[in-house]
């Protein structure tokens, strides 16, 4: 087995972080209403199913005057991890983009079994990697988030990640969230919850105060609807989805490291 570079360890070692935090905090929370229901997450021999988008995605106005994330574009407003976006030779480097909702239980069974290997192949300038975010769930789940208290749940979620890249903790505060997704899909995450993931990711002092100050201004809002936007503009049909060099990976690609590695080494110019 190849040996992790620091950065998808960093990645590990948060995610482990954030679910001892969140388990914690489940038990010190009591909630007067819990909703059960959503869609499983079901890993049979190989098949996975990915969480279906809703049909009738609301497309709202683009919002013009957005301000975006530090390296964030409007071409795609994906969040762009990794060397090889500032490579001399970019465009011969596989660009791997991802669809997600933080929401989306297949998209935390995703970073389970993929997450460490995509950061390893960004970390080593062996893709382009391109986190696209959606918030489709909040439309999905409108009364299960408001039922536990945690109202555009995504929404949140994404503003925090807008914050994240600014800080320079993308990755860890990634794999923080998704380490911290609630077993129940609809219960979302409360704004303590996100403000945690960005301690457990290694934000303190100042440096918290900055991302806490951007989180609460909901600085990033508008960002998060133009991808939205992007999202529903391009038909994507469930989450997780993977397009390498602009062709989809079927399911068990996108959640088998392996045949995920293999893909990039076969698509290498």
């Amino acid at each position: 087995m190849a040996k992790e570079n620091q950065g998808a360890k960093a990645a590990r070692q948060a995610a482990a972080e954030a679910r001892t935090a969140a388990a914690a905090a489940e038990k010190a929370r009591e909630r007067k209403i819990r909703i059960f229901g959503g869609i499983a997450v079901v890993l049979v021999m190989g098949a996975l199913i990915a969480v279906p988008v809703m049909q009738g995605k609301n497309k709202t106005a683009t919002v013009t005057n957005a301000v975006l994330p530090q390296g964030v574009t409007k071409d795609t407003y994906g969040v762009k991890i990794g060397s090889a976006w500032t490579a001399a030779n970019p465009d011969s480097i596989p660009k791997l983009q991802i669809w997600e909702d933080f929401q989306c239980p297949a998209c935390g069974q995703m970073e389970q079994s993929s997450g460490a290997k995509i950061l390893e192949l960004a970390d080593a300038g062996k893709i382009r990697l391109e986190w696209r975010p959606t918030v489709f769930i909040d439309d999905k789940m409108v009364n299960e988030n408001l039922a536990a208290g945690n109202p555009k749940s995504s929404r949140q979620a994404t503003i925090g990640l807008g914050c994240a890249v600014d800080a320079g903790i993308a990755e860890k505060y990634h794999a923080a969230v998704f380490a911290s997704q609630p077993a129940t899909e609809g219960d979302g995450y409360s704004n303590d919850a996100l403000l945690m993931a960005a301690q457990t990711a290694g934000l303190s002092g100042s440096a918290y105060d900055t991302f806490k100050s951007c989180f609460d201004k909901k600085t990033y809002d508008g960002w998060v609807t133009n991808s939205y936007n992007a999202f529903s503009a391009e038909g994507v049909s469930s989450t997780p989805t993977g397009i390498l060099n602009g062709t989809e990976l079927k399911g068990d690609t996108l959640f088998d490291p392996t045949a995920l590695e293999a893909a990039v080494a076969a698509a290498t110019k």
